[in-house]
């Protein structure tokens, strides 16, 4: 297959990742050392969800069509591969959180109904270790899976990856309101950071030349599946409450369909991400054009980065406030995130993933 330039030399990506990462992380400095240090605090913790949710669900997302007997995706499976790069970033923004949880954790030094179970301690050390965990699983099924020894351990990684992201949805979005309840948190939010990561491993095969019509088509047919499958858990996550009317339900529900600041941002959200891409892909076209599918992959990660800052920001703030320190911190992660995906690249480039150059289809 055929290799076209990439649209900037390596060097080029280097300084434009340094600047982005060191740029944003200075803005953010300033910011939290501010007028409102909780609402930068929250905007790490926001970026953290989403760059976290989209690196995670890149390595996985190979093990998942291994794990399914699928062959489609080799020749253009190192690219999610790449996201493993984001792996020590993204343990060290939790310590970060960690260090800084008494400027923004509501339970902070607070007794609640759970007792123990929201102790500040015990919640970031039981993440930061499933964090570990599954990054080190991650590290171990790409070594073994280049060698042709991950039939073991990408089932084991998928397994993984549901446990400690569910995890992380139930302590990190949706203990930010303690007084809510919801069996679905968990699982809404490693389905939907699985859905962010096909669509950036859509819009990377988009960029680069290796990925035949047939791939193209078949990540543009799993982003609609996990478009739908997104909005079907957000539905049942939100039905129960809307019928119930439970006090300790419609805690999540109030703030972003009853707060006129907040409702159209929940619409835009509904147009965007959950139905958007089963309109805009409808067509076989659609899905194997370059331009339509990387298009339309980039929509939906800012769409799903709204909908990070939607999970997170109407639980404190009444008013819809956005700006630079939401903005500079998803700067600063692009950067970061660009930088470890290039270093992947650049210190592992004469070891191809097994299957590698083989045919994408049996």
């Amino acid at each position: 297959m055929s290799t076209s330039n990439p649209p900037l030399p390596a060097s080029g990506r280097v300084v434009l990742w340094l600047l982005l990462a060191v740029g944003g992380c200075a803005v953010w400095a300033l910011l939290v050392n501010g007028a409102e240090p909780e609402r930068a605090w929250r905007s790490l913790l926001i970026n953290f969800l989403f760059f976290t949710s989209l690196s995670g669900g890149l390595v996985v997302w190979p093990a998942v069509v291994e794990s399914c007997n699928g062959r489609w995706h080799l020749g253009i499976d190192r690219l999610p591969a790449a996201g493993i790069g984001y792996a020590v970033p993204s343990l060290a923004v939790l310590v970060i959180l960690w260090i800084g949880s008494s400027a923004w954790a509501p339970w902070y030094q607070r007794q609640f109904a759970q007792g123990r179970w929201l102790d500040n301690s015990f919640l970031f050390a039981r993440d930061f270790t499933a964090l570990l965990i599954f990054w080190g699983t991650a590290a171990l099924y790409l070594h073994q899976r280049r060698h042709g020894r991950s039939r073991i351990s990408g089932p084991v990684l998928v397994l993984v990856y549901a446990l400690c992201f569910s995890l992380l949805g139930f302590d990190l979005v949706m203990a930010l309101d303690p007084h809510w309840h919801s069996n679905l948190a968990g699982g809404y939010f490693f389905m939907s950071g699985l859905y962010i990561a096909i669509a950036c491993w859509g819009l990377l095969a988009t960029l680069g030349s290796q990925a035949e019509p047939d791939q193209l088509q078949d990540i543009g047919k799993l982003v609609v599946a996990f478009s739908l499958m997104s909005t079907y858990l957000m539905y049942a996550h939100l039905l129960p409450f809307w019928y119930e009317n439970l006090p300790r339900e419609i805690r999540f529900l109030v703030p972003r369909m009853h707060n006129e600041s907040w409702r159209g941002v929940s619409y835009l959200l509904v147009g965007l991400v959950y139905f958007g891409p089963l309109v805009l892909l409808l067509t076989i076209k659609s899905k194997r054009t370059r331009w339509s599918l990387g298009g339309i992959c980039l929509l939906v990660l800012v769409g799903m980065w709204i909908e990070r800052w939607w999970l997170v920001a109407p639980t404190f703030q009444v008013r819809l406030d956005f700006g630079l320190s939401e903005l500079s911190l998803a700067a600063a992660n692009i950067g970061i995130l660009g930088l470890g995906m290039e270093m992947f690249h650049r210190y592992l480039p004469q070891r191809p993933m097994a299957g590698e150059g083989e045919e994408g289809r049996p």
